[in-house]
């Protein structure tokens, strides 16, 4: 549990400290329509996050196996890096924003996790 812990932490971190140099992008309905402020939507981003973080638990942050993984997870998702950087700078912006989004990624988590659970179960 506390690697799993980590491995957030770091990836927070990691994406912060990265993508914090780019431009803050201000949009009035934080962050929820691609259409009207160029931003991922807000459960797209989730998703992508959570997809994210599984692909660095499997692999390992920065191992070429987990960076094939981001890759991929960010094209399954149709996004890029640029995408993704503006919406993390548009968070760091609301730190408000970021803490409600923080809890949906979190809750997403829990529930792969109970779904996994599941799954295994009724294999069982």
């Amino acid at each position: 549990m506390k690697t799993k812990l980590w491995i957030i932490i770091g990836l927070l971190v990691i994406f912060c400290g990265y993508f914090a140099w780019q431009g803050l992008s201000d949009s009035s309905d934080g962050g929820n329509s691609k259409a009207s402020s160029g931003l991922l939507d807000r459960e797209t981003f989730v998703s992508l996050y959570v997809d994210l973080e599984i692909a660095a638990e499997r692999a390992g942050i920065g191992t070429p196996e987990y960076e094939s993984q981001r890759d991929s997870v960010m094209a399954a998702h149709g996004t890029n890096y640029t995408e993704v950087t503006a919406m993390l700078s548009a968070y760091d912006a609301k730190p408000e924003k970021w803490a409600e989004v923080w809890d949906d990624i979190l809750a997403e988590l829990k529930k792969r996790k109970s779904d996994t659970t599941a799954d295994t179960l009724q294999l069982n």
